[in-house]
């Protein structure tokens, strides 16, 4: 007699993936073999697990940009900081850099045992 067939809800799979977690972890939280998971993917959605996996990640972490955004757009102003940085290149220190001729004056003086020490720059 065969195993019963799992079943899979596939809606808190693609929750997982969205959250980015890995297809042993998912097997695990839904009590079943990887092995499984990526057969049922690949009769259910005729791809292979990776790639139905990488495209469900990229949906993920595009939610979370827009998520970011309209927190940001609500004025949440560590999150306009954040994004800014990010993708407008913003920074919070600015570098000066100096260009041309730096001179320097050094002078020595002579200490009382007849050694030469620098006295300043």
């Amino acid at each position: 007699m065969a195993r019963p067939k799992a079943n899979i809800d596939w809606e808190k799979v693609n929750e997982y993936l969205k959250a980015q977690c890995d297809g042993v972890s998912i097997a695990g939280l839904l009590g079943i073999c990887p092995d499984t998971l990526y057969r049922s993917c690949q009769e259910i959605h005729k791809i292979g697990f990776a790639e139905y996996s990488a495209k469900k990640k990229v949906e993920g972490v595009e939610l979370l940009k827009a998520k970011q955004y309209q927190v940001a757009m609500e004025g949440d102003r560590t999150m306009l900081v954040w994004l800014g940085k990010q993708y407008a290149g913003q920074k919070d220190k600015i570098e000066n850099e100096h260009q041309g001729a730096i001179k320097i004056n050094v002078e020595y003086k002579e200490r009382n045992d007849g050694n030469i020490t620098e006295a300043a720059r």
